[in-house]
């Protein structure tokens, strides 16, 4: 059974005028498939809407992953920012966006979802994420600007600053934090760790 109130409590966005959007994003279609309420034609119908609003969420967070980078991020090069979009828009990390927000908690994936494999886990859940960003664009009227500033407020810029910090804390020697870092970590808007500091205590992945 899903939960829209949960979930738009857990994203910060209480009023959202087309409830039905969120149901479809957080509606797996493995759910759908068991849902013998429906008709053939309504679990087909029901399933393409899901993997449609996936598609157009998955489509725009690449954009807007992109349109960050480059806005506040050129520095760093073009290879760079490649490499950094890679890992944002990864299975992986939008998992574990999906599980920041608790979707697995307001959603219904299925009842053999518990059974299946991390890595289709991990898919399912990319994937639910997608499909909200796609439900919040079209609840928005297709607001691509406001879209964008949610999801750089909300996710995208803290998970840049999350992977830089990580290859930072990896390759940098403790002993050798010191002030010459300070005009690296002013370019990249991050804040200098301390010694005593680690990735897991800026985890933004933690609860």
């Amino acid at each position: 059974m899903i939960n829209p109130n949960f979930i738009k409590h857990q994203i910060e966005i209480n009023s959202f005028t087309h409830q039905e959007l969120l149901e479809i994003a957080l509606t797996h279609p493995d759910a759908i498939g068991e849902n013998l309420d429906l008709t053939p034609k309504e679990r087909k119908l029901r399933t393409l809407e899901y993997w449609g609003i996936t598609h157009l969420g998955s489509n725009l967070f690449s954009q807007m992953v992109s349109d960050y980078l480059h806005l506040h991020y050129s520095h760093l090069g073009e290879a760079t920012r490649t490499l950094l979009k890679s890992d944002l828009v990864s299975p992986i990390i939008l998992a574990k966006l999906a599980l920041k927000i608790k979707i697995d908690q307001g959603s219904d994936l299925g009842k053999n979802y518990p059974l299946k494999p991390e890595f289709e886990q991990q898919k399912i859940l990319s994937e639910m994420f997608e499909a909200l960003v796609g439900a919040i664009y079209l609840e928005w009227d297709r607001d691509f600007e406001k879209t964008y500033n949610w999801l750089v407020n909300q996710f995208i810029a803290k998970v840049v600053n999350q992977i830089l910090m990580d290859l930072f804390v990896e390759f940098v020697p403790a002993a050798d934090w010191d002030a010459n870092f300070y005009p690296w970590f002013g370019s990249n808007h991050l804040t200098c760790p301390s010694k005593k500091s680690t990735s897991q205590s800026t985890c933004i992945f933690c609860s």
